[in-house]
């Protein structure tokens, strides 16, 4: 085998036969290696991927190597690895890349908040949320923290995120279509305000978004915007919060930009009433 690029020195991308390209990761194993070198994958390496085809890829793992260190990667690998199995399906690559990446954060983070669980994850992708709690079971094993229950529903998500097989789009079922933007929404929700102390408000505004998201894909609208009282409370709300624009906006933009969807002012009045909510109860901690 020969060297194409050493990540580190412990990940090196390497030349296999026909012309197929891999991923070996061991302690040292890129050690004052060169592009070009010969190298034996020897006790104690693996191989993380085979057949690399996209380049996009690579630089990712690039991306993520110079802030997360191997063994997150070795772990997310083992994750879904095993979920591949268990769950007899197939992911897209970059989801060990994004799961490496989430599972630093999550143990970076652990001590400091706690996500509430999202129950509508476990309702309708049961088989994954199962094999993602056995990952949070690795996680806390391997690292030795204890992970907020919160966190199997976010990795189930990863999971749906990146299933490619089998490969239908056109039965895509109308659940996934939501789980996977209601996942994104959230996302910017708690970034822009952190996770709330009290579950029920995550579990409210979840509610919420679920219905809100059903109706924009069934091309129905959520709530009637006839009454010019609802816009002149959002008004209102918002002039006493304006900490709240910037992530209504960032809502509106994402609904219209992701979704097609333009936000009337009923519906931005009752998304704004939960973000209160969220940030107050975020305050708490």
């Amino acid at each position: 085998m020969k060297v194409v690029k050493v990540f580190n020195n412990n990940v090196v991308l390497v030349n296999i036969k026909n012309h197929q390209q891999a991923i070996l990761f061991g302690n040292g194993i890129g050690f004052k290696k060169q592009p070009g070198d010969q190298i034996t994958k020897g006790n104690g390496v693996q191989t993380f991927i085979k057949n690399i085809k996209d380049p996009e890829w690579l630089n990712s793992l690039s991306n993520l190597l110079e802030n997360v260190p191997l063994e997150y990667l070795a772990v997310a690998k083992n994750i879904v690895d095993h979920a591949e199995k268990k769950l007899g399906t197939r992911f897209n690559q970059f989801l060990i890349i994004s799961l490496a990446d989430h599972i630093y954060f999550a143990v970076k983070r652990t001590s400091n908040n706690n996500i509430s669980s999202l129950t509508s994850v476990k309702n309708v992708y049961p088989l994954e949320y199962e094999e993602a709690k056995e990952g949070v079971k690795r996680i806390n094993a391997t690292f030795n923290v204890k992970l907020p229950a919160g966190e199997i529903s976010l990795i189930a998500i990863h999971f749906v995120e990146n299933e490619i097989s089998p490969i239908d789009e056109n039965k895509q079922s109308n659940e996934n279509y939501v789980t996977l933007h209601l996942s994104k929404v959230l996302q910017i929700i708690i970034t822009d305000l952190g996770y709330p102390a009290k579950p029920t408000a995550l579990e409210r505004l979840t509610v919420h978004l679920r219905f809100l998201i059903s109706q924009i894909q069934s091309n129905k609208t959520y709530l009637n915007d006839k009454s010019q009282d609802n816009k002149q409370i959002l008004d209102s709300f918002l002039k006493q919060f304006p900490e709240l624009k910037g992530t209504l906006k960032k809502l509106q933009d994402y609904f219209f930009q992701e979704m097609d969807y333009k936000l009337n002012s009923s519906e931005r009045l009752y998304l704004v009433i939960h973000l209160k909510q969220v940030e107050s109860s975020s305050q708490d901690e």
